[in-house]
């Protein structure tokens, strides 16, 4: 099967299902669209959050070209962009990634930086992650409450996980039914910001999942801890 077109890996990594076995299939084995695929939910995820502050993964030169194919620019990557809360139509984030090939010369993307020193962080909670029975017996990880001088984030640090055949996803729970999505963890370890409005004493419950990909819904906990 050949590669999956990056118009199709865009519209996974804002969510939608894949169209059939065979591409979820495809995506399993293929490193090159599995890569592709989980740098592309990295930018929604960074796009998604409101005051985002991340450097953004640079997608491969074969999406850069799907994207200049379809909005007739040129296929260099741009240094820097700003990014707005994409919609959920695949067209809306082309956009933004074209802009992106528009603005200047080669070099990795980047979200401009908040010009405020940052100078003293305070930890307001914390919390070792316990293994699950589906984690294997070396996982571990720990999670953080952290106050920045202009935001709060969830720190979240993980090892001795396995690749997954989908991706890792940190929700927060309340501990009976409720879980709130707050991002897909890459490299191990990420900042996620926490919007104004979770209540964390209602959701205390750090959880890091196995999802398929374009599963929406809660998958398989790995991890857990409770923030105190």
């Amino acid at each position: 099967m050949a590669h999956a077109d990056p118009e199709l890996l865009t519209l996974l990594a804002l969510g939608e299902p894949a169209p059939d076995e065979s591409t979820e299939d495809h995506l399993r084995t293929c490193t090159e669209c599995r890569s592709e695929l989980a740098a592309l939910r990295e930018v929604t995820a960074i796009g998604r959050e409101t005051r985002a502050e991340r450097d953004l993964p640079m997608p491969s030169e074969r999406v850069w070209a799907g994207i200049a194919a379809e909005t007739g620019q040129s296929a260099e990557p741009a240094p820097v962009i700003a990014l707005a809360r994409p919609r959920r139509r695949w067209r809306a984030f082309l956009a933004v990634a074209a802009a992106a090939a528009i603005v200047g010369a080669a070099g990795s993307i980047a979200v401009d930086r908040i010009t405020t020193p940052v100078t003293t962080e305070q930890v307001l909670a914390k919390t070792d992650l316990a293994r699950l029975t589906a984690a294997p017996g070396s996982a571990r990880g720990t999670a953080s409450v952290v106050r920045t001088a202009d935001r709060t984030v969830l720190r979240i640090s993980v090892d001795g996980m396995p690749a997954p055949d989908g991706l890792y996803q940190v929700w927060l729970f309340d501990g009976t039914a409720t879980m709130i999505p707050l991002g897909v963890l890459t490299n191990g370890q990420t900042d996620m910001p926490i919007p104004d409005a979770i209540d964390l004493r209602t959701y205390p419950v750090v959880d890091v999942s196995a999802q398929r990909l374009g599963q929406q819904e809660h998958g398989t906990s790995m991890l857990q801890g409770k923030l105190s």
